[in-house]
């Protein structure tokens, strides 16, 4: 299954192009505005603030990105090794909702083939509790760097021990977690009404959904 709504929101994969117009600002002092406070994100170097952002598009880009023949996700075994881990990583007693007219939850290596950017996508509906909601989780490669945080998309960036970066973003009904491995997977976990933000966090964090973890 290839969401491309999903690929489309992924910040790592998405060609930010910003202009900084100088004559706004002299026009700003001329009127005397007041400067807003900048946006302090916590466990982040480089914020890029809003007034600095005047235009933004967005294009899918294949700089930084692996060839689909680099990806082991499109190989049938390390799909459902994915797919278990993915099952494994759920809360307790979560369980998955049969979807009759899509594709069972989980990671498929044939649609992965069939695409042109190398990109897994997982989509289903999670129960925990007495809260359902959907769950959506893509998996790519990318030797990108990590980059600044944008305000207003990241929440908080944590670096955990071992060198992976997730950025935050948490809401009351919504958490998204995209984690930056070192061996260049990344993992964009994003749950809607069910899940808390731990538990997105510990997805995104699952050994077995990177690709240096043996099938």
């Amino acid at each position: 299954m290839n969401s491309t709504g999903a690929q489309g929101s992924v910040w790592s994969t998405v060609a930010v192009i910003v202009g900084i117009v100088a004559a706004g600002t002299v026009v700003a002092g001329l009127l005397h505005e007041p400067q807003p406070d900048p946006v302090v994100i916590p466990g982040c170097e480089e914020v890029v603030q809003p007034e600095d952002l005047v235009r933004v598009n967005y294009a899918f880009v294949s700089e930084g990105d692996a060839d689909i023949s680099e990806v082991p996700w499109r190989f049938e075994a390390k799909a459902q090794a994915m797919t278990d881990a993915l099952i494994a990583a759920l809360p307790t007693g979560a369980t998955v909702e049969p979807e009759p007219f899509a594709p069972a939850f989980g990671f498929d290596a044939l649609a992965v083939r069939q695409s042109l950017d190398g990109y897994a996508d997982a989509f289903g509906t999670i129960t925990v509790g007495d809260r359902t909601g959907t769950l959506t989780v893509t998996v790519w490669l990318s030797s990108e760097p990590v980059g600044p945080c944008f305000a207003g998309v990241v929440d908080e960036r944590s670096t955990q021990a071992d060198g992976t970066v997730l950025d935050i973003q948490d809401s009351k009904d919504a958490s998204r977690v995209i984690a930056r491995a070192t061996d260049g997977t990344r993992i964009d976990v994003n749950a809607r009404g069910v899940l808390t933000l731990q538990q997105v966090i510990d997805i995104a964090l699952a050994p077995g959904l990177r690709a240096s973890t043996p099938a």
